[in-house]
Order: C-alpha cells, then sequence, then structure tokens
C-alpha cells in the first residue's frame, strides 16, 4: 500500500501546480528594459492575466525610481483611457496591449519622459507598480454591482530606463557620404552635356 500511496500524494502535487488560478503582470518589453535619447520618451505596454474565478480590472500606474531625469506618465488614468479587464467569459483570460504612444488617447501602463539635460549613459532603474481590483462580477457587465468587491491589490515589475548616446557619423563615414554625392553630381552633369551640345549643334545648323 505504501508503494502506490506516494505516487498518488505526487500526483496530487503536480496537478495542483498545474492547474493553480494565475493572476499577474508582466511588462512590454519584456524585462521592462526601454531607451531614448534626451528629450525622448519611452514606455511599456503589459499583458494581464487572470485565469481566478475573478475579474481584474487595471486602476492605474506608477513609477517607484528616481525622477531626477525624467518623469513618468500613467496612461490608465488618461481621459479616454481603455478599461482592462481580465478574466471568465466573455472576457478572455489574457489581454495585451502593446506600448501605443501615437494613438489618442497613448495606450499601454505609461511613459517615462527622459529630461533633455540628462546626461546619456544614464541608466534609471525602478518598478512599474500598478494598482487592480478584483470583482467577481464582469466590470463590463451592464447590471454591474460594485458590491461584488473581492479584493484589491498591486502588480509590481522591475524596469530600466537607459538614457540614450546620439550616433555622430565617424570620419570615414562622413567622407564616404560626402565622395557618393560627389560622383552622384558628376554623373548628372555628363549626361547633361550631350543634350546641351545637340541644341547647340541644332542651333548653328539653323
Amino acid at each position: 500500500m505504501k508503494r502506490v500511496l506516494l505516487p498518488a500524494c505526487l500526483l496530487a502535487l503536480f496537478t495542483t501546480a498545474t492547474y493553480a488560478d494565475t493572476l499577474s503582470l508582466t511588462t512590454l518589453p519584456l524585462g521592462g528594459s526601454i531607451s531614448a535619447l534626451p528629450g525622448g520618451i519611452a514606455g511599456w505596454g503589459f499583458t494581464l492575466t487572470d485565469t481566478t474565478a475573478n475579474y481584474v480590472i487595471l486602476n492605474d500606474s506608477f513609477f517607484t525610481g528616481s525622477t531626477t531625469f525624467g518623469s513618468y506618465v500613467d496612461y490608465l488614468v488618461l481621459p479616454g483611457a481603455p478599461t482592462y479587464v481580465a478574466g471568465l467569459s466573455p472576457e478572455s483570460s489574457t489581454v495585451s496591449q502593446p506600448w501605443t504612444p501615437a494613438s489618442t488617447p497613448p495606450l499601454g501602463l505609461g511613459e517615462f519622459d527622459i529630461n533633455s539635460t540628462a546626461p546619456p549613459g544614464t541608466v534609471i532603474s525602478g518598478q512599474i507598480g500598478v494598482d487592480y481590483t478584483l470583482f467577481s462580477q464582469d466590470p463590463n457587465d451592464p447590471n454591474f454591482d460594485p458590491g461584488s468587491f473581492v479584493s484589491a491589490g498591486q502588480f509590481f515589475a522591475p524596469v530600466t530606463i537607459t538614457v540614450s548616446t546620439s550616433t555622430v557619423p565617424e570620419p570615414a563615414s562622413g567622407f564616404l557620404v560626402g565622395l557618393g554625392i560627389l560622383v552622384a553630381l558628376t554623373i548628372a552633369r555628363r549626361r547633361r552635356w550631350p543634350a546641351a551640345e545637340s541644341s547647340r549643334s541644332a542651333d548653328r545648323s539653323a
């Protein structure tokens, strides 16, 4: 009996680990590392997963790192921002939103605006925090009852922002570019020269 009981226990543990409920948020890009030039912006999208028996809704986001060389803008609270909900049907258990700063309003978790005076090569580390709320009823349901509140919490994801160094063409590259322009101008002049000679010959014959 002991030989049969032990594998049964291990199987039960394996089953529990495989089908455990998941409530998580990861940044896009994975790892949270972004970069931009001084005076530029960079930001994060996200993937939200909820396989619990409830519905999760994202409320707001914030940056925990230093703001000496820039500032964080929370996209989740902007006017017209979408309501991101994950959970049971009719919702999806996984919601993914890439960083899309050109949309109106911009989409994703948020952006980091780097100061124009930030020294190139600076690395700013911190975390993106996201406040969320769990409900037993779908928040998108027309008959949604706020009393279906289950709990509230926060997601945290480590991120880094690198102030990029602007690329300056090497002297050899600049020389090659200038040489290419000179060659193009020479070819263009040679192509115009026969046409001009033909026109002059025609004028002399007349």
